[in-house]
């Protein structure tokens, strides 16, 4: 089968995309499978020669992806592996694109991404379906409070310590937890960085978790015991700074009811073929459900393919059966 991957992109999580979108294409290309890998802000020409990425591409990086799925040799492709995290690759935008130009590809439509990219939207329907979730408050990008004003909201509504991050943004992009009033001012204008909107939530203390979807099988739950207090960026894409542990220590009781809620919120999201929840589980073994990633990275370092590789699901096999879920979509 032709398959053309697309990576890189212009988001802020463009360098984890490129090492999903090489891990994929290496796989892929072990199976038999003829791969074309493209950094979608760089022209079809990089394909003969190596090209440097420049500011200019960046800059007009989402229109030349327009110009490569136009490409008579991407035309032709079977399929269309979607290795774009965060922005307009995970948001609805290129999987609209993609509907609409006829191609088969990977995870969630347009519509099933976009509200699960929104957190304020996937928190309104996680309290409408009765999924737990930390308590939260959300800023509008085009609200007209100042910073004083919202420092004031928050103080009045969260005790510290508090997470405060950009409402559409992933891989813990702009997120802060907040421990005093004096650290506010500054997690808020660095949230509001992104695209403005932004969500205040209840910091839960306990245990990150994390369960993934796949087609209409829930894999283990997986345990992350990052080596600082948090799961940020610098944790999730270096070597040795995580530990993961594949089924997590927790009750079975408790598996069973995660795995309930996940295919429900999952369904509830309207999404499609595969996911990631990411879960706070307090020390009384309460789980918080937080946002699911419809487009979960594919590194090898990434989540999904450790929960996979738990139950005997290689990575290729995994690669293998996302495609497949895509072509029946």
């Amino acid at each position: 089968m032709k398959i053309v991957v697309l990576m890189g992109g212009v988001s802020s999580e463009r360098e984890v995309s490129l090492a999903s979108g090489s891990n994929i294409a290496a796989a892929l290309a072990q199976l038999g499978h003829s791969i074309l890998a493209l950094d979608t802000v760089l022209p079809f020409e990089q394909t003969e020669q190596p090209l440097s990425v420049s500011q200019e591409n960046l800059l007009h990086g989402e229109r030349n992806l327009i110009e490569l799925l136009l490409h008579p040799a991407v035309r032709e492709a079977d399929f269309i592996f979607n290795a774009l995290h965060g922005g307009s690759g995970e948001n609805g935008v290129i999987q609209g694109i993609l509907e609409a130009l006829g191609y088969k590809f990977n995870g969630s439509d347009h519509e099933g991404c976009a509200i699960a990219m929104d957190k304020v939207v996937s928190k309104m329907i996680f309290e409408q379906i009765g999924i737990p979730t930390p308590c939260w408050m959300h800023f509008a990008a085009e609200g007209s409070l100042s910073l004083a004003k919202m420092q004031e909201f928050i103080i009045n509504r969260f005790d510290f310590p508090l997470v405060v991050k950009p409402g559409h943004e992933g891989s813990t992009v702009g997120l802060s937890i907040v421990k005093t009033a004096a650290e506010l001012p500054a997690a808020l204008q660095l949230a509001r960085q992104y695209n403005g909107s932004l969500v205040v939530e209840e910091y839960i203390a306990g245990r990150e978790i994390t369960i993934s979807i796949l087609g209409d099988e829930v894999l283990p739950v997986v345990e992350i015991r990052p080596c600082h207090g948090i799961y940020d960026y610098e944790c999730k894409y270096t070597k040795g700074m995580t530990e993961y542990i594949v089924p997590a220590d927790i009750p079975e009781e408790l598996v069973q009811q995660l795995r309930t809620w996940s295919l429900k919120a999952f369904n509830a999201l309207k999404c499609y073929g595969y996911g990631r929840f990411d879960i706070r589980l307090s020390p009384d073994n309460k789980p918080y459900f937080l946002e699911l990633n419809s487009l979960p990275g594919m590194t090898s370092l990434s989540l999904v393919p450790k929960a996979a590789q738990a139950v005997g699901i290689s990575f290729p096999e995994l690669l293998e059966r996302i495609i497949q879920l895509g072509l029946e979509r």
